[in-house]
């Protein structure tokens, strides 16, 4: 089969390879449509984020090796011995994960933060191929009726439905969203969902806005134009907003709000309310602490996400409760173009692209 492989960061290569092997209670699928996730975007560059130093660790020991690539839909073709939920034709995704399914953490049914976790696309090979092997229980069938652009984004969507999760939100709270690209306007779907009363957005891209008001935003907020937390406090009468859902932060390397968007986070959400880390922040955090102490806010990590989270993603998508397909603004055809997938991804503004380029494989 065809492959990409990495030789270092920076340094990937289209290559003949041979066919995955099927091990007991494994299948292996074809890929049939695949996108790289930000973070892999990242990663690909050797730009400092989540699993970055894992990757440099294999990359060291074993590579040349095929990495990366756990947004994807793909195809049941081989079944090994064991298997029982999973049969040929079936159409699968995966979280990203896989757990030991033995050590104290899955044996309480919190799989999520298994020990032993294994990365897909870093400790495994991912789905920049034409074919991957897996775990039955690293895999996921999505309701029949969704097409595989919708289910390729199953995988980020799931993180958002942890960050409800982690949220308990309730019917009738207020909320800010920082960042409307597609993990924010995946958040704000959500958030609408889950029984906000107001949801108010920011980002520093009109068009993006534009979305945002698109999937009902009760008020949108330029940045670049406006101070976010001078209008949200205008907007809710001084008091702040009962939740603040985090989307902006990260590497500014990649166009991301560095670690402002949290502060400003903290300075719009009420006193006694939650902020909410969705977004992957990189390096160390200089925090007044005072104003987490005198406010009394909830600053939560997510804590993770996998199987469970994922299928309720799903049905929500399946329900017509939440939109992906239409954030889907780039495809391209043919493996061997990933490459240009990868520039999309990366540069999103100066091609006008939302959700993260998809590459149809089959």
């Amino acid at each position: 089969m065809k492959a990409w492989r990495f030789y270092d960061f920076g340094d990937m290569r289209f290559e003949e390879i041979p066919d995955p092997e099927l091990k007991p209670n494994w299948v292996i699928c074809k890929v049939k449509r695949v996108q790289p996730s930000i973070t892999d975007a990242q990663r690909a560059l050797g730009i400092e984020t989540l699993g970055f130093e894992e990757m440099k660790k294999m990359l060291k020991s074993h590579g040349p090796m095929q990495m990366l690539g756990h947004e994807m839909s793909a195809e049941v073709i081989e079944v090994g011995e064991g298997v029982k939920t999973l049969k040929v034709g079936d159409k699968v995704c995966t979280s990203g994960h896989i757990s030991c399914g033995h050590c104290h953490w899955c044996l309480e049914g919190e799989e999520i933060y298994c020990v032993n976790k294994v990365n897909i696309g870093i400790t495994i090979p991912g789905a920049f191929a034409e074919k991957i092997a897996l775990p039955e229980n690293a895999l996921i069938k999505p309701p029949e009726l969704l097409d595989d652009a919708s289910i390729v984004c199953l995988q980020p969507l799931s993180t958002v439905v942890a960050a409800i999760r982690d949220a308990q939100m309730l019917p009738g709270q207020s909320v800010a969203i920082t960042g409307q690209g597609v993990m924010g306007l995946y958040m704000l779907q959500a958030a609408r969902i889950n029984g906000a009363s107001k949801v108010f957005t920011t980002d520093i891209r009109d068009a993006s806005l534009e979305l945002s008001k698109k999937f009902h935003a009760d008020a949108v907020i330029n940045v670049r134009k406006e101070d976010p937390v001078e209008k949200i406090l205008e907007l809710t009468n001084g008091k702040g907003v009962d939740v603040v859902f985090e989307c902006a932060g990260g590497n500014p390397q990649q166009g991301l709000a560095g670690h402002t968007t949290l502060h400003q986070a903290f300075e719009m959400v009420r006193p006694g309310g939650k902020v909410v880390q969705v977004a992957a922040l990189v390096g160390e955090l200089k925090i007044n602490s005072q104003i987490l102490r005198t406010k009394g806010i909830k600053w939560i990590s997510i804590g993770g996400h996998g199987n469970k989270t994922i299928q309720i993603g799903a049905d929500w998508v399946a329900n017509g409760r939440i939109d992906l397909k239409s954030l889907v603004s780039h495809e391209i055809e043919g493996l061997e173009n990933l490459p240009k997938a990868f520039d999309i991804t990366q540069n999103k503004e100066q091609y006008g692209a939302t959700n993260p380029c998809q590459v149809i494989v089959f």
